[in-house]
């Protein structure tokens, strides 16, 4: 079978990515000649490309005399990227691909005006008490709740644990103390974890996905059992997690929020 030739395209388009790739990796202005040698070019040839890519709004000249960096047509062609990327899809796979990594259960949550709801979830080779629903999920018990709690607005989240509290436990809520919980567990480790004292032995693990905004956009959990399921930071369960966690915020141009 005849190998297909590669189509033929337009060089000076991808010598000019190759400049602006090299600007977009600096968090400063560039000088021309640190951005002609990594774009494999020559300073007057880099000088002729940007001189278009100014022209165009791609680059911007600094104030600095003979230094470039990222134009607003560059910063409108990556916010409309962004906008355009189907969020739902990436975590849908990442949700599937946990699963089939940890075999235990899988979902993704997001905030809604009623609160945190599960929108889709894949069920593990444990059946029955440790599966996720679709569906609302509750702040107090779930380890995706605990995210929300400590990454929305406390006005938001407050009534739910209010309501959550005294539905399950009875009395007042120490809606302040249960959200800084919530905050020092998932700066420190940079993802939550519930494990129910009760009989049933269920355990959840839920990690963040941010978007480019740093806006809180979903939260992919795990769920099993205190046999099956560990919450270390050096679990196997753990790390794929947080792994689907930082490739999906990677995808919505987003930065992790650390822990550790």
């Amino acid at each position: 079978m005849q190998e297909k030739k590669p189509r033929r395209g337009i060089q000076s388009v991808e010598i000019a990515f190759r400049i602006l790739s090299v600007l977009q990796k600096s968090p400063q202005a560039m000088a021309l000649k640190e951005i002609a040698s990594p774009a494999g070019l020559s300073a007057s040839a880099a000088n002729n490309y940007l001189v278009s890519l100014v022209r165009i709004g791609l680059a911007a000249a600094d104030e600095k005399a003979g230094y470039y960096r990222l134009g607003p047509a560059a910063l409108s062609l990556g916010v409309s990227a962004i906008q355009q990327i189907d969020g739902f899809e990436i975590v849908r796979r990442e949700v599937t691909n946990l699963r089939d990594t940890t075999r235990r259960s899988a979902a993704v949550t997001t905030w809604t005006d009623d609160g945190p709801i599960s929108l889709f979830k894949q069920d593990g080779d444990q059946r029955g008490a440790f599966e996720f629903r679709t569906g609302l999920i509750p702040m107090l018990t779930s380890a995706a709740g605990k995210i929300y709690a400590a990454r929305m607005p406390t006005g938001l989240t407050a009534p739910l644990i209010e309501q959550e509290w005294e539905t399950v436990f009875g009395g007042k809520a120490d809606v302040g103390k249960f959200t800084e919980d919530a905050i020092r567990e998932l700066r420190r480790k940079g993802y939550t974890a519930i494990v129910r004292a009760d009989l049933s032995g269920y355990v959840s693990i839920a990690a963040p996905v941010v978007d480019w905004n740093g806006d809180l956009r979903f939260t992919l959990s795990l769920a099993g059992t205190r046999g099956s399921m560990k919450t270390e930071p050096a679990s196997e369960q753990v790390k794929s997690l947080l792994a689907s966690a930082l490739r999906a915020t990677h995808a919505l141009g987003g930065k992790p929020l650390g822990g550790g």
